[in-house]
């Protein structure tokens, strides 16, 4: 195969580390302490807060945990889809899930929500802390909370948290897991209304709201946040850009501070309330689109520098390289098929693609039985029959 091309997938696998281990215990990283730390601390007071409900309120919240599961995993199926290049270990995945559901929810955001609410209401008054208190502490203070993640993700791991697209599927976890704490307090809150008395019907209408509102939650805000800061901060493999990070890590501030405050910027009018609603989803939306846009050219260069050789090699055209760099590529190749039969064998051939890129990946390029195993399989899919292709060709 051509060296030079060699050389640009030995770099591209360098600089991303696609393919690399995560390892948690770390004695002689104080940010591995701070966070074990911050995280327990974090379990002692969401235990505190729900030990003394368990007896009385204790089928309700057995019923909230078990949507918060189900939540969790239908979530975490599609972030996972979504990370179709190069997973994140999933021990770094876990990790940033538990800095969200532990130490930003119960070890800062609640403390300093609280805090910050009677710091408004001395200040301005009870009226307006009750109007403004949610949109004028929570995204502030939560945003904040669960975006130190990152930074703590980077300190752990600072070889596999890179890209933009690392800080987007990272933070999206870290934003997934605060989440199912916050769903949980609002749960057990429905329930105990009015003394726990009508805790069924507390509890449905909570969830519902929950459910709906979680489409446009902590997820893509802290998505969001995090790939500011990894534009912020910069990276070997992701060059610094500080107007596009202070973009990013505004955006969810305001699209948070809007979706708290929507009674308030309403007026408390139904249709004003609607409006407000739309208005944030296609902001918000429109933001999340702009952040995979600026990030796709680096993650696809990347992704044609490791398989270029394949090209050289037979096993995959320049044409299937492009679609398996982006969303958007994928379909208009898998379009320009002749009939469903070609447009199947298609999509088959990029998904075989960027699973020979993960072996190439966890092999550092070399020629393993698995990325061996691989290219037979795409040529399996492409003339119905394996072909062995070496680093030295054809055999």
């Amino acid at each position: 195969m051509n060296t030079d091309a060699l050389s640009a997938r030995s770099r591209a696998l360098d600089t991303t580390a696609w393919g690399e281990k995560f390892r948690f215990v770390q004695p002689r990283n104080i940010v591995f302490w701070i966070y074990l730390w911050l995280c327990i601390s974090g379990v002692v007071k969401g235990w505190q807060m729900f030990s003394p409900l368990a007896g009385y309120y204790g089928r309700a919240m057995f019923i909230a945990a078990v949507v918060g599961v189900i939540s969790v995993a239908v979530w975490t199926w599609w972030f996972r889809h979504v990370d179709r290049y190069e997973r994140q270990p999933l021990t770094l995945v876990i990790v940033a899930f538990v800095w969200g559901a532990t130490a930003a929810t119960f070890a800062i955001a609640v403390s300093a929500n609280g805090t910050l609410g009677s710091l408004y209401a001395k200040i301005f008054g009870q009226v307006w802390a009750q109007d403004w208190h949610a949109g004028l502490s929570a995204p502030f203070v939560e945003e904040s909370a669960k975006g130190v993640g990152i930074v703590v993700l980077l300190a752990l791991a600072p070889r596999l948290v890179r890209t933009a697209v690392d800080g987007l599927l990272l933070g999206a976890f870290i934003g997934l897991g605060f989440q199912t704490s916050e769903d949980l307090l609002y749960s057990v809150a429905g329930a105990t209304k009015g003394f726990g008395a009508h805790q069924t019907d507390g509890l449905a209408h909570s969830i519902g709201l929950r459910v709906f509102s979680d489409i446009l939650s902590h997820p893509l805000f802290t998505a969001l946040f995090c790939a500011g800061v990894i534009y912020l901060i910069g990276t070997p493999a992701q060059p610094r850009r500080i107007i596009r990070g202070l973009a990013l890590i505004v955006a969810p501030v305001l699209i948070h501070g809007i979706w708290d405050s929507m009674i308030a910027l309403s007026g408390g009018d139904g249709i004003g309330v609607i409006v407000v609603i739309i208005g944030d989803f296609v902001f918000a939306f429109t933001a999340l689109s702009i952040a995979f846009v600026w990030a796709h050219p680096r993650e696809a260069q990347f992704v044609r520098d490791v398989l270029a050789p394949e090209v050289e090699a037979g096993v995959l055209t320049d044409e299937e390289i492009t679609a398996a760099g982006g969303w958007r590529q994928r379909l208009q190749y898998v379009r320009a098929g002749t009939g469903h039969a070609d447009r199947r064998r298609r999509g088959h051939i990029v998904r075989a693609a960027l699973d020979l890129l993960a072996d190439l990946a966890a092999a550092k390029g070399q020629d393993t039985p698995d990325v061996i195993a691989a290219r037979e399989e795409i040529s399996r899919l492409r003339h119905g029959r394996p072909t062995t292709v070496t680093a030295q060709g054809h055999s």
